[in-house]
């Protein structure tokens, strides 16, 4: 990806490089001349945040790696990857003729994936598992997650958790994360009445209510969606101005042409003087 032209060589969020080093382990020059550029650096700011959590058994790790947006950002070439790295490995340095721990040795690369989302708000999470090694220290084992554009090589976010310190029941709900229906949200029961596989407790839309043309998510005594002028009007208001809440964005699309525009409105309007309702 870097194009690594010697060794040493460090890559500085992805955009700066540097190449070289002192002989015989003489590292103090090294940080004065890295400190400039970690000042240029440390500041900046991103829209991104990284959980990463799971849980160990006998042999293998799960991990659920939850990226969450605080700003708006596109997602175009923007991926997540995901490492295994084990720390503290005490080895020989040839070049200093001394041993010392080489820190976090990249031991899987588990997976590359393209992000989704680009919305302050917005969060996708990444699952998967590991078999831990017989000739790792597992007590040093650490999962790494890296937000990354693979077009300008630009890094907006980084963590890493040791293995030992995920929380594999965030929400103290007695359901394990990757079994959670609400991750961060305590619902024991996990109660999901419109199946959707995001619970009640966290669901801002029931399916059963926001079906297509509810748009206003009214509702009779008995939970049937009352679909009726009312609808029209909302419809019309957010063709109009583009703001609505989450739920009714998905309903909007009357024709099921893909598009949502005035057609909808038409064909929303005969359903209802029809009595397709």
């Amino acid at each position: 990806m870097y194009g690594v032209g010697g060794i040493p060589h460090t890559q500085w969020n992805g955009v700066e490089e540097t190449v070289g080093g002192y002989p015989s382990g003489n590292w103090q020059p090294m940080y004065n001349s890295f400190l400039p550029i970690y000042n240029s650096m440390v500041g900046d700011d991103t829209p991104y945040e990284i959980d990463i959590n799971g849980f160990i058994g006998e042999t293998e790790v799960s991990y659920d790696v939850t990226v969450s947006m605080d700003a708006g950002m596109s997602n175009s070439s923007q991926k997540i990857d995901i490492f295994v790295v084990e720390d503290n490995i005490w080895s020989y340095w040839t070049g200093a003729s001394a041993y010392h721990n080489a820190r976090n040795v990249a031991r899987d690369w588990l997976t590359t994936e393209d992000i989704s989302i680009s919305t302050a708000g917005e969060t996708e999470t990444f699952s998967g598992t590991f078999d831990l090694s017989i000739d790792w220290n597992s007590d040093s084992v650490k999962i790494i997650a890296i937000v990354q554009n693979y077009s300008s090589k630009q890094i907006y976010q980084v963590s890493a958790v040791n293995i030992n310190d995920m929380d594999p029941d965030v929400d103290d709900d007695g359901v394990l994360n990757n079994e959670d229906n609400c991750l961060e949200i305590y619902n024991p029961g996990q109660e999901d009445e419109d199946n959707d596989d995001i619970g009640n407790a966290c669901d801002p839309c029931n399916n059963l209510v926001y079906v297509l043309g509810n748009l206003n998510g009214d509702y009779t005594l008995d939970g049937k969606p009352t679909i009726d002028v009312f609808d029209v009007l909302t419809l019309v208001d957010y063709l109009i101005t583009a703001e609505g809440n989450e739920c009714l964005q998905h309903v909007t699309n009357i024709n099921e042409d893909n598009f949502s525009n005035v057609l909808d409105v038409i064909s929303l309007v005969q359903i209802i003087l029809n009595g397709g309702y």
